[in-house]
């Protein structure tokens, strides 16, 4: 992707989030930097110049909360992205902007929302414990699998014949509910087990993170304005990169664990995913 490009891109996506600042400052809904969005923060106060996305994350019930405010109080440009309001296979919400085209490698022909987006983690408790957590992920995998054969979307799962047909007989609306009763077991509040994670929207479900580490917060300079972060940034950055002040060489610069493969700032996803 060419420098314009992602900076255009950064553009869309810095007025996103200042549209989630907006709407947590006005209902008291706490939320923070993470990922390469902090990581950007701490070493370059802005975007790492060759990120494509920003990610944040939410306690659980803030962003149940922030979720459900959404629906009244976002923007009309932009749309919030879940399985409850599209038939998205990734746990984590999305802000997404209308009229734009940011698709993933593999979802080329998702019926979904594809337009430029932010990542809305929710922050759960994980239990400390191979058994739980083999569980878990055993039904989390069957959870994405379901709503990723219905949407369309590219998988390294073979979908038989015969599953694409019954799928299209089975409601959306059943589908959300089966999935629903699913992550209430996954969902738990991080404040309630001694370990937690924020859910990638592919990653496996461990104990990424000492639960005390997001107790406190702090704020960061972020492209000229200051955002919320986890106060003992230094010791997160650290888990999640290692030496992260040092920028990895050229060939490692990329956009992180995805890959756009068609990007159009002027012209709504349906243009492509449709024709």
């Amino acid at each position: 992707m060419n420098e314009k490009l992602v900076n255009d891109l950064q553009n869309i996506e810095l007025d996103m989030l200042l549209e989630v600042d907006r709407i947590c400052k006005k209902y008291n809904i706490q939320y923070f930097l993470v990922a390469g969005t902090l990581l950007g923060a701490v070493r370059h106060k802005g975007f790492i110049p060759w990120d494509d996305d920003i990610d944040i994350c939410l306690p659980l019930n803030d962003y149940k909360k922030f979720c459900k405010i959404c629906k009244k109080e976002l923007d009309k440009k932009y749309f919030l992205q879940n399985y409850k309001t599209d038939i998205t296979n990734k746990w984590p919400a999305k802000i997404r902007k209308n009229g734009t085209t940011a698709i993933e490698k593999g979802y080329e022909t998702a019926q979904i929302h594809q337009g430029v987006w932010i990542d809305i983690f929710p922050l759960v408790g994980v239990k400390n414990d191979k058994k739980w957590i083999t569980k878990v992920s055993k039904i989390s995998l069957f959870a994405k699998a379901l709503l990723r054969k219905r949407n369309g979307a590219n998988s390294k799962f073979k979908v038989l014949s015969f599953e694409k047909k019954l799928l299209k007989f089975i409601p959306v609306s059943l589908i959300k509910f089966i999935v629903s009763v699913i992550l209430s077991f996954i969902f738990k509040h991080h404040k309630k087990y001694e370990f937690c994670t924020y859910l990638w929207g592919e990653s496996k479900i461990t104990p990424r993170f000492k639960s005390v580490l997001f107790s406190e917060f702090c704020e960061v300079e972020f492209e000229g304005h200051m955002f919320p972060a986890p106060k003992e940034w230094d010791k997160y950055l650290t888990i999640e990169y290692g030496d992260y002040m040092t920028p990895p060489p050229p060939e490692k610069r990329n956009g992180g664990s995805h890959t756009i493969s068609i990007v159009d700032i002027n012209n709504n996803y349906t243009k492509y995913i449709n024709r």
